[in-house]
This record gives C-alpha cells, sequence and structure tokens, in this order.
C-alpha cells in the first residue's frame, strides 16, 4: 500500500554521528559537486558542455550525457534555492515513500529531459539541455500532490505554491522561445503527479513490475502427471457375480447397490438380452 514502507527500506543509508544520510542527501551532495565542477570548467576555460545533454553528440558516443547533464550548475543565488526545496521536499518523499520508490522517482525525473530534447529532433530542432532546474520543480510537484493542503508562512498551501512554480518556469522560457526546456519542464511536472496518483492507486493502471525485471528468479516448471483413472476390476464371470447382489436387492433394495454393483447388474442384464 502506498505510504507504507518496510523498516529497511525506511531506513537511511548511513549516519554521519547523529546526522542520518538519505538518499535524497547524496543527490544534493552531487548537486552542490557538480556546481563547483562547473565553476572550475569554466575557470580553465574549458567545454563542459560536452557534459550537457545534445542529441547529436549523444548518438555519436557521448553516453554519458544524460546522467551528467543535470548536474551542471551555475554559480547563483537561486540554485541555493534549488537545493534547499529538492532537499526539503525530497526527504518528505523518501520517508513517505520509501527508498526504492524514492529512486524510481528521482530515475523518472532524470530521463525525462533527454527523452523530450530528443522528441525535437524530427522537427529539426537540436536542443542543449543542463541544469537541475526542471528535476527539482519535479520533485517538488510530487510532494505538494502527496501533501497538497500543507500550509507554507501560515497562508499559502503547497498545490498553489506548486501551481505559482510552474507559471514562473514557464514565464522564464517564453520570452526566450526555449521551448526544449518549456517541454521538459511540463512533462516532468505532468510525470511526477501521475506517479503519486499511480501510487496512491488513483490511476487504475496494472502493472507488474515485477516480471519486467530481467534479474527476477524465475518459478521453476514442474511437470505434473494427469492421475490415470482407477479401473474398476470386474469379474470374468459376470453372470455368476449377479447372485450375490441379487441377494442384497431382496434383503436392503435397490438403494443399497453401490455404483460398481449396479454396473455388474447392468453387464449381465445386457449379456441376457444378447443371448435370447
Amino acid at each position: 500500500m502506498f505510504g507504507v514502507t518496510t523498516s529497511d527500506d525506511n531506513r537511511p543509508v548511513t549516519w554521519i554521528g547523529r546526522y542520518p544520510v538519505r538518499i535524497v542527501t547524496i543527490i544534493c551532495a552531487l548537486y552542490v559537486l557538480g556546481m563547483f565542477a562547473t565553476v572550475a570548467l569554466q575557470t580553465a576555460a574549458a567545454n563542459f558542455t560536452i557534459f550537457a545533454f545534445q542529441f547529436p553528440i549523444f548518438i555519436h558516443g557521448a553516453f554519458w550525457q544524460p546522467l551528467t547533464c543535470t548536474f551542471l550548475q551555475s554559480a547563483d543565488f537561486f540554485f541555493v534555492f534549488n537545493i534547499l526545496f529538492l532537499y526539503w521536499s525530497g526527504r518528505q518523499l523518501e520517508e513517505f515513500l520509501g527508498r526504492r520508490r524514492f529512486i524510481q522517482l528521482f530515475v523518472m525525473l532524470l530521463i525525462i529531459p533527454p527523452l523530450v530534447i530528443s522528441s525535437w529532433i524530427p522537427f529539426g530542432r537540436a536542443w542543449m539541455y543542463y541544469g537541475s532546474y526542471e528535476v527539482c520543480i519535479g520533485m517538488f510537484i510530487a510532494f505538494a500532490t502527496v501533501y497538497p493542503n500543507i500550509e507554507l508562512f501560515g497562508w499559502v498551501t503547497l498545490k498553489w505554491l506548486a501551481f505559482a512554480g510552474i507559471v514562473l518556469g514557464t514565464m522564464q522560457d517564453l520570452p526566450h522561445h526555449h521551448w526544449g526546456n518549456l517541454s521538459v519542464l511540463w512533462v516532468i511536472c505532468l510525470a511526477a503527479f501521475l506517479y503519486i496518483r499511480f501510487m496512491q492507486g488513483r490511476i487504475p493502471i496494472k502493472v507488474d513490475v515485477a516480471r519486467l525485471n530481467p534479474f527476477r528468479r524465475r518459478p521453476r516448471l514442474t511437470v505434473v502427471q494427469k492421475p490415470s483413472a482407477r479401473r474398476v476390476v470386474e469379474p470374468d464371470d459376470v453372470i455368476a457375480s449377479v447372485d450375490p447382489i441379487l441377494d442384497k436387492i431382496s434383503k436392503s433394495g435397490m438403494g443399497s447397490l453401490t455404483e460398481t454393483e449396479r454396473k455388474i447388474l447392468d453387464r449381465a442384464r445386457n449379456r441376457l438380452l444378447k443371448k435370447d
């Protein structure tokens, strides 16, 4: 059931002193390291765009780009708010969903941007994508879907704050015609919302995830032999075997006969009819 996790799935990955280290803690640390690495590459005048997702370069061997593109970060003040929102909402989600489902959500948010950017190629658009803004918004949308009516600052609920985030993100991309980033934002928000709704059981789609796992242990096939029908051994001399049955009928009536005795009686009658 959604929201009910096992004790192992809900435990931190490790502890540093008294502080728990969860999956979202590691993710936020990677984003911070990505920001420092981006600044170092820019300072050294290196071409850091090889780590951004660009479909023409990706199909020619840059297979690391779908993973590294989200960790390219420019050093600005808004990055701090992105990480704070990511940690705050991600921590609540990880505790509620459990470690396994939270990882599934984050991986889904990671693979959506490269897929959406790649879908523009048939229309002659080869967009370059990098950054964590859309992933952070998607994580916050998932959090607001779980707790839509929690109030922040005593007057605004999470669902309206999430809606404001989508509107502001859209307004940032519209004037510059960044249709690639805009489509990534909308698809990520929709996917995060539907993922939580699916886990809550509000979307009636039955998916056997275990059957999709190629490493699952397959059940052993066992051959079950069909039980053969027991042959009823009847006496060779059917006529001779009728006498005890007739005695039984005279004493207890026809209702006392077993199924085998009835068959013997019928066979004897048929033989007598053939002789006549």
